[in-house]
């Protein structure tokens, strides 16, 4: 007999020890020819699934019963077999419309009552087994998947949940059980030293809901893959967007050698395909290891890549019976308002004016000596850049400017050196108060006066700080990259961005009214239209999908009735703000018209750049800030309204 093991995570072990009949130099080439052969003995032989566990096993199978040899495949790699073939048999079945609808149990365990889109959700994933909610932000998509896990658990059919995600949804996951069904979870997160976490995954009896990081997961992929043939778990992915690499880095990898191990899956994300149709493959080769649904990677690179037919009407067509998702339209909430301040030229202190002035004019120079002649493509981006954010610190708060950038070459040296601006910017901070600084303490003060809760929005952390200590009497709470997301032990003095939110929605609006925070660390799996509804934005960048992912933190399903989130935006009359509220105006209607498609593919753009949506839209924003320099060269005083108020 042979038997097939799976020793370690990707690989297949061929023991051909107990079986003499098998020729390792006749069968073992003929066998090795549809295999990638990773060892090889006289007595087995070990291969790399790379990435197919269900293709690869039934191929061997295939082979080894033509050649009419018993096969005893251990108990992950029987699943494997077995879900691989269901799989294909029901992903057929699903595009004929023939799938059985399970009925929804009439009692799910659950305290919140689902909204109507959520009922729908999870009819849906019920149908499909294996489901991806593309909801847009803010729709509930966690209480749906709660609700799915409810109804499979009520049914005998699961023993546990475990989600993958980023940091800042453990709290979330937390909170939203202990909402459905009335008391706290169970929970075992993956945190601390890989001592503990593997204790952790050894005790898991009573356990209801595994909270894991796919940073964590990568690194404990094996011990997770053991835990996940122990027990029927239903595995969620957390802003699956996070695993969108085609190219299988090391998370989207990951998570496509766990997928097999997991008795139901789904995906929750409201931007699906945030640079292209590509992003699609993993995220649901995942949901169906099998790849019945999009084909082998080479079979979808080849149909995105087509010609003569949209690739994106092509997927959406492959993809339509096995996703769902609720648009910003459908979700009935109230319209909030948008107040964009614009704060008159007169009143920006003498000192920033005068900075703003010359940095504007020092980049119409520089286009002249360097942008326009400079033939190295790498040093002219990172002068653009360094421009750009520079243009973007003066108009928030001149002081930054001593201090140096990372990462832009030549460009990187603080500009408190330079002739022209070192008298400006010596000691500024002693001289004056940057305009926009002055409007958002003032503008805060004035709301917690008011009884309400204050969210201000900085990008740099200089200012996170700096209104840190100008609201000090507030005691104002911070959320921004150098805060740890998490607290890994029970001391009430650590301070980290979970405890720090969990803070601002429980604690009184007299004890911690104001929340900092920077879009990079808050603008994913945070919630906080219960207790605020009035946000302020101190500064914003280009990146419009961060910019639209902030606005939704206060703006959800469940906020209070006849409450309206109400932005705070102030505006000054300098170039670097004409622009970038003019692109961040066009980039948001763009992307309100993706969030109410049935399926947007290009959303909200490289999740990882804080300044832009896409490099390659560098070039047009700088184009467009020297144009405005220019004209605002010739007509250097517009007057401006003090206040705009409109509805988004």
């Amino acid at each position: 007999m042979i038997q097939l093991r799976r020793d370690e995570p990707g690989r297949i072990t061929i023991d051909l020890a107990d079986e003499p009949t098998f020729d390792p130099a006749r069968d073992g080439a003929v066998l090795a020819t549809g295999l990638y052969v990773v060892e090889s003995e006289a007595g087995y032989m070990v291969v790399d699934d790379n990435g197919q566990p269900g293709q690869v096993l039934s191929f061997i199978d295939r082979f080894l019963a033509g050649k009419r040899l018993k096969v005893k495949l251990d108990e992950a790699l029987y699943r494997q077999l077995r879900s691989f073939r269901e799989e294909q048999a029901l992903v057929a079945t699903i595009r004929r419309g023939d799938a059985r609808r399970p009925a929804v149990p009439r009692d799910l365990g659950i305290q919140r009552d689902l909204l109507p889109h959520q009922r729908t959700a999870l009819r849906h994933a019920l149908a499909v087994r294996n489901a991806a909610n593309f909801s847009v932000p803010g729709s509930g998509k966690t209480q749906s998947a709660l609700a799915v896990y409810a109804a499979l658990k009520r049914s005998g059919a699961l023993d546990r949940l475990m989600v993958i995600g980023p940091a800042s949804c453990f709290q979330p996951w937390e909170d939203e059980f202990a909402e459905a069904f009335g008391r706290r979870p169970n929970a075992a997160r993956l945190i601390g030293t890989r001592s503990q976490r593997r204790a952790r995954l050894r005790t898991l009896e009573g356990v209801d809901l595994v909270l894991c990081t796919y940073q964590m997961a990568y690194r404990e992929r094996e011990a997770l893959a053991k835990t996940l043939v122990a027990s029927r778990y239903f595995l969620v992915l957390d802003e699956a967007h996070h695993v969108k690499n085609i190219a299988l880095g090391p998370w989207a990898k990951t998570v496509l050698d766990l997928a097999p191990l997991a008795e139901r899956r789904m995906i929750l994300t409201g931007t699906p395909a945030p640079h292209s149709v590509q992003d699609l493959w993993s995220q649901f080769t995942f949901l169906w290891p099998s790849q019945a649904v999009l084909g082998t990677r080479a079979q979808f690179e080849h149909k995105a890549a087509r010609q003569g037919e949209d690739p994106i009407d092509a997927v959406k067509r492959d993809i339509a019976p096995f996703f769902i998702r609720t648009r910003k339209s459908d979700l009935g909430l109230p319209r909030p308002k948008t107040s964009f301040v614009r704060l008159p030229y007169r009143s920006i202190p003498r000192r920033q004016r005068l900075i703003i002035r010359l940095l504007e004019l020092r980049a119409i120079q520089e286009a002249k000596d360097l942008g326009l002649s400079q033939p190295d493509v790498a040093v002219l981006r990172n002068w653009r850049r360094a421009r750009t954010l520079r243009l973007m610190q003066a108009a928030s708060n001149p002081a930054l400017l001593c201090t140096a950038l990372e990462g832009f070459g030549e460009f990187d040296a603080p500009l408190d050196g330079e002739p022209a601006l070192a008298t400006l910017l010596r000691g500024y901070a002693d001289h004056e108060i940057p305009i926009k600084v002055a409007y958002a303490v003032r503008e805060a003060r004035r709301l917690v006066a008011a009884g309400q809760k204050v969210l201000i929005w900085a990008t740099f952390v200089g200012n996170v700080r700096l209104l840190e200590r100008m609201l000090a009497d507030l005691r104002p709470l911070i959320v921004y990259g150098a805060v740890p997301p998490y607290a890994e032990d029970s001391d009430p003095t650590f301070e980290s961005r979970e405890r720090n939110i969990h803070d601002f929605k429980t604690l009184p609006t007299r004890d911690r009214p104001v929340l900092i925070a920077n879009a990079a660390a808050c603008s994913e799996s945070v919630s906080l239209h219960t207790v605020c509804s009035n946000a302020i934005y101190l500064e914003r960048t280009f990146n419009g999908g961060q910019f639209l992912q902030s606005l939704d933190r206060i703006h959800r399903v469940g906020m209070p009735k006849g409450v309206h989130p109400t932005y705070h935006i102030p505006l000054i009359p300098c170039a670097i703000e004409q622009v970038m509220d003019r692109r961040l105006r066009r980039r948001q209607q763009v992307l309100y018209d993706l969030l109410n498609d049935d399926m947007p593919v290009v959303s909200f753009g490289d999740d990882d750049s804080f300044l832009l949506g896409r490099d390659d839209d560098l070039p047009e924003i700088f184009a467009e800030l020297l144009n405005e320099i220019g004209v605002r060269e010739r007509k250097p005083n517009v007057r401006t309204p003090r206040r705009r108020r409109t509805s988004r």
